[in-house]
């Protein structure tokens, strides 16, 4: 009997969807509307149009392959709100099928512990290991070997192979990341082809080209463009090694829940290919990859359902940057060395872990004053600093950085021309009260309440004293100020104590003095010395260290 001609409609269609009688065979995760396939393939449930096989695309999106059309991208999906459903939200280019469908083309993903030996990636993003062979890390992928082929194009390779045999990969415009090449073709190649048999059944039917629903319960710049990002994360098996937790049918691997884990309500689940441990990959991933970043769970009350807070990003920009958005007066390289201070006590370690992140967290929102609960020691990077050290002589000499040192974290250094009072104290550097008046600007345009005398005039008073505080924050700062004209100061012990200076009340104000009591009686004084240092070459700059 003569077998029936499948179409290459039917064919196309077999290759990238599900049978929804055989759903029951797929892992189900959650109520997301998206399934796992033994061979841990994704899924989506269209509705009416079906169960189609997704993948994530560089920028993030869950499209729908088509292998039958090379180069070619799928459609965009989206979820639709309150329902186990997506949609079609943008439509991709179909060319007809031609010949033998072809096959996705795999990759040789090296494994975490060996990328993390390669060098850093230069400006073109290429890393190198001991035997000087190039590689690269993919989007949302891991970290592959390429070589150049004939053409002068990196291709992915392997070890065992001379010529290149894997996909042809490219640059992310603005990234060190890389990302598979696409074959460009436009629009109206697609339209002059026509109608015909090779072009996706039915997916295309009805298509919403609008943009997604918003969703407005999230403040603006924090939403991550797909929430079910992380659903692919989920492995089929529990993972050999490292702590895991199961949501729905599958298993994720989770950020390293760190001390004291039974204090910690969230937690935090990390991409399986991609596990940034160390501060300097942290932000590199949350500069140019963020939507790879632990995305964060916790249970519903009295229940063991676990939510997923997949729409809220758990950083919006860099640690640093967001350093230098709260205090922003502080240099680039003071903002990049708080940033690491904190990660670094955050998480009690050079390498991050669950409870890490969420301090640092709750220590941006306090920072921002979003929150009145600060975390101990990280209430302010003034509490940060740590005491600075003299020489080993009878004199306590302290040497001052530069501006521009990447030093870790011993001094906050300031841009002066962060405030308009810097033009009035260089006018005369040596003026009366002049030296008081701009550190106070500084300060208060860092966010900081600074306490002045009643009497403007008692601003000039010797020896020049500031006291200031945080909203939000129970630290009192003492910040004795001078001006430097070497590479390092002298702190001597005062004649008398600071408290038991009978001046003291004339040149801060009768509301800093009484405040400075109350806080010395609780042990909340921090005692600082800054102000203007006069290098002889380069730059005049404004510095805080802590006295004791």
């Amino acid at each position: 009997m003569p077998v029936p001609a499948t179409s290459a409609a039917e064919i196309a269609a077999s290759m990238i969807s599900w049978p929804r009688n055989k759903v029951d065979e797929l892992f189900k995760i959650a109520n997301t509307g998206l399934f796992m396939s033994s061979r841990q393939q994704l899924y989506a449930d269209i509705g009416e149009e079906g169960i189609f096989l997704i993948r994530t695309n560089a920028k993030g999106d869950y499209q729908v392959p088509l292998p039958f059309a090379p180069g070619q991208p799928g459609p965009i999906l989206k979820k639709i709100p309150g329902q186990p459903q997506w949609r079609i939200a943008r439509e991709g280019l179909v060319l007809p099928t031609a010949g033998v469908p072809a096959r996705p083309e795999a990759l040789e993903i090296i494994p975490r512990h060996l990328a993390e030996k390669l060098t850093p990636p230069n400006a073109n993003g290429l890393r190198y290991d001991k035997l000087k062979r190039t590689y690269v890390d993919l989007a949302e992928e891991g970290t592959v070997m390429v070589r150049k082929n004939t053409n002068g194009d990196y291709q992915a390779s392997s070890t065992s192979e001379l010529t290149p045999s894997g996909p042809l990969l490219e640059g992310i415009d603005g990234m060190t990341l890389w990302q598979r090449k696409t074959i460009n073709t436009t629009a109206s190649d697609a339209e002059e082809s026509g109608p015909t048999p090779g072009k996706r059944p039915r997916l295309d039917q009805n298509a919403e080209a609008s943009d997604p629903v918003a969703d407005n319960s999230h403040p603006a710049g924090t939403l991550n463009e797909n929430p079910y990002l992380w659903a692919s994360w989920g492995r089929i098996t529990k993972p050999d090694s490292g702590e895991s937790i199961k949501i729905g049918q599958l298993h994720y691997p989770i950020v390293p829940k760190g001390p004291m884990a039974d204090q910690l309500p969230l937690v935090f689940i990390q991409h399986p290919g991609f596990a940034p441990s160390r501060f300097e990959v942290f932000e590199r991933m949350l500069q140019e990859a963020p939507s790879l970043q632990p995305v964060a769970t916790s249970h519903h009350a009295g229940t063991n359902i676990r939510k997923v807070d997949g729409a809220t990003r758990l950083f919006e920009k860099s640690l640093t940057q967001q350093v230098a958005d709260v205090y922003k007066g502080f240099t680039e390289p003071t903002s990049r060395a708080v940033a690491k201070r904190l990660f670094e006590v955050s998480n009690e370690s050079q390498v991050f872990n669950g409870r890490g992140l969420a301090l640092m967290m709750q220590t941006f929102r306090h920072w921002q004053g979003k929150s009145t609960i600060g975390v101990p020691r990280l209430g302010d990077p003034l509490d940060m600093l740590p005491v600075a050290s003299g020489n080993e002589g009878a004199r306590r000499i302290v040497e001052l950085l530069t501006p521009d040192s990447v030093a870790p974290l011993q001094q906050l250094n300031f841009r002066p021309e962060s405030t308009h009072a810097w033009q009035s104290y260089a006018e005369l550097p040596n003026g009366p009260g002049r030296l008081s008046l701009l550190l106070a600007s500084i300060l208060g345009h860092n966010g900081y309440k600074v306490f002045l005398p009643a009497n403007a005039e008692n601003v000039q008073l010797t020896p020049p004293t500031l006291v200031f505080k945080k909203p939000n924050h129970n630290k009192v700062y003492f910040l004795k100020l001078g001006r430097v004209e070497t590479d390092a100061i002298e702190i001597k012990p005062p004649p008398i104590p600071e408290l038991a200076d009978p001046l003291l009340r004339a040149r801060v104000g009768a509301e800093a003095h009484q405040l400075l009591l109350a806080a010395n009686a609780k042990g909340d004084v921090v005692w600082l010395i800054g102000g203007v240092q006069h290098p002889l070459a380069g730059n005049p700059s404004v510095f805080i260290i802590k006295e004791r």
